[in-house]
Parts: structure tokens; C-alpha cells; sequence
């Protein structure tokens, strides 16, 4: 079995309200994607399947694209979503959120791929925001990336100075050294069929916000924080941790998945005490 992803994007703009509430309540619900904004989104379809034994391909890429140039392209690039896309037009109270935009961009591909089947889709509404579906009914996993600074010496108190030279190297340096880490915080949950989304915009960056960067931006984790006064602040450590602060005060919301890069070079990823990831 294998899976191909391809690209797309487009430039639209949106607005979220709810046609009911007053412009003061749709600012308190929404935020400022109450207001008439734009973005340029970017668009991950993947498709599982054989290999054919004419081709050696999944699908043929010319034939993809121009799946997406026809259901999908022509109805998002250089459009206002709100009313000139025929789901969301005729629907005023479909907000056109990425969660939804995600699901009704795989509604709009799904049935017309033949011999291969459609994976997942994924949109990237910016950098730091994007939502990924993968067919199950009104389930979509949202993901918001997070950056804070902190310091950190490896130093196992389980071991002697001289091993903890000899495993940490230069990461044992006595003054500590840091990093620019950046967290990426993946959610998963049903789509509000009123809000579209999974969570309303600011409640997850005010979780964050409290339990994450008050507690490690600009700190030193041995010297500045009780979670590592003796845990050895490794990577691996670290981001078990932090699924540890996030995981209660989001309920109902589940997290599903945290990604906390160290480095351009490597990243770790912690799914919880769970043994099975259905989806990654």
C-alpha cells in the first residue's frame, strides 16, 4: 500500500458569524475572523493505494490535479467563501472554518477517484494553523503550532558526573544552553455544527498560554521550574510533561497528538499512554 500526497493553493477570504448574533457577540465567539479576512491556503490531499503494474504509479499526478483544479480550485481561489462557494453560499449557517473547508473538500474529490482511495485532506489556513480529515463522520484533528524559548541542562541524577559527560556531551554543559522550541498541539474532536469548529479560537491559546508558556518561556527548566527541580529535562521528558499540564484542562477536548521540536534537525512526538495511533 502507498500513499501520495500532493499540494495545492489558493487565495480566499471568509468571514465566520453566525447570522443570529450581533456583530459585539459573533466578535466574542469568533474573534477577529468575525471581521472579512483572507488567506492563502494551501491544501494536502493524500491518496492510498497499489501501484499500477502498467505505471509503477498510485495516480497518474496530471489526472490529480486536475481533480483539484476542477472540484476544488475553481470554487475557493480568489473567492469570498461566504458567498461564492456553491456549499457554503447556500448554506448560511455552514461557517467556512478549515475544519469545514477540510470536510467538504474531501466530499468534493472522494467519489470521483477511482481505483485508489482518498486518505486523508489536510488544509493550512497559515503556518501555525491547519486541520486534517480523514473521512470519519464530523471527527477532524486540529493542529496549532506554539514557539517559546527556554534553557535546559542534561543531568541525570540517576547517574554519576562523570557518565552524565560521557551521555550528554556538550548538552551537559554545567551552565545549560537553549533552544527556540516550537510545539505543535494536535486535538481531535466533532465539529460544532453551529461554530464549525472543534474549539472556539482563543480557548486553546489561553490553555497554552497559562499552562505552557507562563510556566517555561524564558526559564531555565532545572533552575526556574518544580517539573524539572529533579526530572532530567530531556526532549523525550519534556513533552511528556507538557501533554501532562494540557491533557485535563482541555477536556472535553482530546489531545491527540503534541510535537515539540528541539532543533531544525529532530522532533518528538508523544501520543499520550495510548499503544495504538490510528492516525498520525
Amino acid at each position: 500500500m502507498h500513499y501520495l500526497t500532493r499540494q495545492a493553493a489558493f487565495e480566499a477570504s471568509h468571514t465566520l458569524c453566525l447570522p443570529e448574533l450581533t456583530d459585539k457577540e459573533n466578535y466574542e465567539l469568533f474573534g477577529p475572523a468575525a471581521n472579512h479576512h483572507g488567506h492563502n491556503y494551501v491544501v494536502e490531499v493524500t491518496i492510498r493505494g497499489m501501484t499500477s503494474n502498467d505505471d509503477g504509479m498510485v495516480i497518474n499526478l496530471a489526472d490529480l490535479d486536475q481533480l483539484l483544479r476542477n472540484q476544488v480550485l475553481v470554487h475557493y481561489d480568489h473567492k469570498y467563501i461566504n458567498l461564492q462557494h456553491p456549499v457554503f453560499a447556500n448554506d448560511s449557517q455552514l461557517q467556512p472554518t478549515t475544519e469545514n473547508i477540510a470536510i467538504e473538500i474531501w466530499s468534493a474529490i472522494d467519489s470521483r477517484l477511482e481505483f485508489t482511495d482518498l486518505h486523508r485532506v489536510r488544509v493550512y489556513e497559515d503556518s501555525a494553523a491547519f486541520a486534517d480529515f480523514y473521512g470519519e463522520p464530523r471527527m477532524v484533528y486540529l493542529t496549532k503550532v506554539y514557539e517559546f524559548n527556554a534553557s535546559h541542562r542534561l543531568h541525570s541524577q540517576l547517574l554519576s558526573d562523570e557518565e552524565n559527560r560521557e551521555t550528554f556531551g556538550k548538552c551537559n554543559n554545567l551552565h545549560g544552553h537553549g533552544h527556540n522550541y516550537v510545539l505543535e498541539v494536535m486535538i481531535k474532536g466533532d465539529v460544532h455544527p453551529k461554530t464549525g469548529m472543534i474549539v472556539t479560537p482563543n480557548s486553546l491559546d489561553k490553555i497554552v498560554h497559562k499552562q505552557i508558556h507562563a510556566r517555561f518561556d524564558h526559564k531555565h527548566l532545572n533552575l526556574d521550574t518544580d517539573e524539572f527541580d529533579v526530572l532530567n529535562p530531556t526532549s523525550e521528558n519534556f513533552v511528556r510533561v507538557i501533554w501532562e499540564l494540557l491533557e485535563k484542562p482541555l477536556k472535553p477536548i482530546m489531545l491527540h497528538r503534541l510535537r515539540l521540536k528541539e532543533t531544525p534537525r529532530n522532533h518528538f512526538d508523544y501520543y499520550g499512554e495510548t499503544t495504538e495511533v490510528n492516525h498520525p
